[in-house]
């Protein structure tokens, strides 16, 4: 059997390797490589610092590949009150321990190198792999799961300012006792909801660019589908396709209890909701057209940077010959190859697998769509 080498330790990752071990990979052709201690790791802080208690995507979104395992698995390990709402949201420490515990039942941490990967070869047909400490990791087949959930995106304007920091800054720890937010989406969203319930006596404000935008899920549900992804699929224009997914994410949204939640407060004088655009930060005020407050600590919530691909393993890859990119996207196959046997997730499956491409639901497509070609290739090979 053919070694296949994951570069990403995160839930797209650990779906795509649980998925194929599902289908007979063995362990010892089975390479994951990921800087963090352990698998799913980066995922569960982040969600921990922005206080999310259920995830916005349904019961179905998970990592193993039997649909309804997650519900399974609630109702034999009997959580109180597993789901949220009429999509069935589940609880996310159940996602965790129901992800933690396919990752024992397969023992995947024996095959997670703690390491990160920083350059990357072909030579004679075999993927070799460069780690940070200086080794160098080889297989037959590789797949790129990195994320986009790595660096923070801090605007100019917050940019060296005192007492600012990014939720997501992991050099810095969460400043909770803070009152002001910054930001337009579903983190935003739960950040301000964790500070007002963990300080009672403060007024929290939420500083966002816009309005509400009310979605219950990432995009519409129908890009699961055929009903939108034939015609997506069809594109032939690709261009197109990166017009298509900018349009239809709802990027910045919040779904509609949370929205609830946050006017609840505002009613009752424990929030404050800016929706005007900060012009500045100066000498400890927040500046808008019409606005000059004072300020103590500001949590921005605004985002990642998408830099996967000026990543020093990714730069490496774009200069090969066979490397095809369409505006800053990998060019693949149905199957997500993208170079000879080097398959791709997340991201950079942006112009195969559509808007939710990014999200655990775009996990799961990529490890269908990848594991299919582990068993063309198996069954080759037999």
């Amino acid at each position: 059997m053919s070694k296949w080498i994951i570069i990403g330790g995160g839930v797209q990752a650990t779906t795509i390797a649980i998925h194929l071990k599902t289908l007979g990979l063995s362990n010892k052709n089975l390479n994951i490589i990921d800087p963090h201690r352990t698998l799913m790791a980066q995922f569960e802080a982040q969600t921990k610092r922005i206080g999310m208690e259920y995830l916005r995507s349904p019961i179905v979104h998970h990592c193993h590949p039997a649909p309804f395992d997650l519900k399974r698995f609630a109702r034999d390990e009997d959580y109180a009150q597993p789901f949220k709402g009429r999509h069935q949201r589940p609880r996310l420490d159940m996602f965790f321990d129901h992800t933690q515990h396919w990752i024992t039942h397969y023992n995947l941490e024996a095959c997670h190198i703690q390491d990160t990967a920083i350059d990357i070869k072909r030579e004679d047909g075999i993927w070799h792999v460069r780690l940070q400490k200086g080794e160098w990791v080889t297989g037959d087949h590789v797949i790129l799961a990195m994320g986009t959930h790595h660096h923070p995106f801090v605007p100019d304007i917050f940019k060296n300012k005192p007492h600012v920091t990014h939720i997501h800054d992991r050099d810095t720890a969460p400043h909770y006792h803070a009152s002001h937010v910054v930001g337009s989406g579903i983190s935003a969203g739960h950040l301000t909801l964790k500070l007002i319930q963990d300080n009672p006596n403060q007024v929290i404000h939420l500083w966002m660019k816009k309005d509400f935008e009310m979605f219950d899920f990432d995009a519409d549900p129908a890009w699961l589908g055929p009903k939108k992804m034939r015609g997506f699929q069809q594109e032939t224009d690709l261009s197109k396709r990166i017009k298509i997914n900018k349009y239809e994410r709802h990027k910045g949204s919040m779904p509609r209890d949370m929205i609830m939640a946050l006017k609840h407060f505002q009613q009752d004088g424990r929030l404050i909701i800016h929706q005007n655009p900060i012009q500045c930060c100066d000498e400890h005020h927040i500046v808008t057209e019409s606005e000059r407050i004072k300020y103590d600590h500001i949590l921005l919530a605004t985002g990642f940077k998408y830099d996967v691909m000026e990543q020093p393993l990714m730069k490496q890859l774009c200069h090969m010959h066979e490397a095809e990119c369409i505006e800053g996207f990998p060019k693949t196959n149905f199957q997500l190859e993208w170079l000879p046997q080097l398959y791709v997730a997340g991201m950079m499956a942006d112009l195969e697998l559509g808007p939710f491409a990014r999200n655990i639901m775009g996990g799961r497509q990529a490890a269908l769509r990848i594991g299919e070609a582990f068993q063309q290739l198996n069954h080759i090979a037999s």
